[in-house]
């Protein structure tokens, strides 16, 4: 029988977020990448990251642009953290954010990576709008 490797316990220790806002309104110009790179960098400000290479950033969106196809890599290269890092993706509705965090955990549990970031982010001011096919292929 194959043995389990052994988990190390793994802690939320800090957060940031930027502040809530209604549609259209204060963050109507920002997209999903401004929004989650400014919630890395205040992280980032809270920490002392700047310039840090941190294990793992894993983030994401449900109502994501094509543009948005690598949203956590693309913040991190937009952030103070170093470019190094590496960044996922990931999408679950209602859920995002929370998976992040376990799939960060995960890794950290197993001795993976020894700290990460987990986020998530969401604008109903910039919602992707879509063509059928016929519109599409007239276009």
């Amino acid at each position: 029988m194959a043995r389990l490797p052994s988990t190390r316990r793994v802690a939320v220790v800090g957060g940031n977020r930027i502040p809530f806002a209604r549609s259209n309104a204060q963050y109507a110009q920002a997209s999903n990448a401004d929004m989650l790179t400014a919630a890395i960098d205040g992280l980032a400000a809270r920490f002392s990251l700047a310039g840090e290479r941190v294990g793992e950033v894993v983030a994401g969106a449900v109502l994501k642009h094509s543009r948005d196809f690598n949203l956590a890599r693309e913040s991190v290269l937009g952030s103070v953290l170093a470019p190094t890092t590496p960044a996922h993706d990931l999408q679950q509705a209602c859920d995002t954010g929370l998976q992040a965090v376990i799939a960060v955990a995960d890794k950290i549990a197993l001795g993976r990576i020894e700290v990460g970031i987990a986020g998530g982010t969401d604008t109903t001011s910039d919602v992707p709008l879509a063509v059928n096919e016929g519109m599409r292929t007239v276009l």
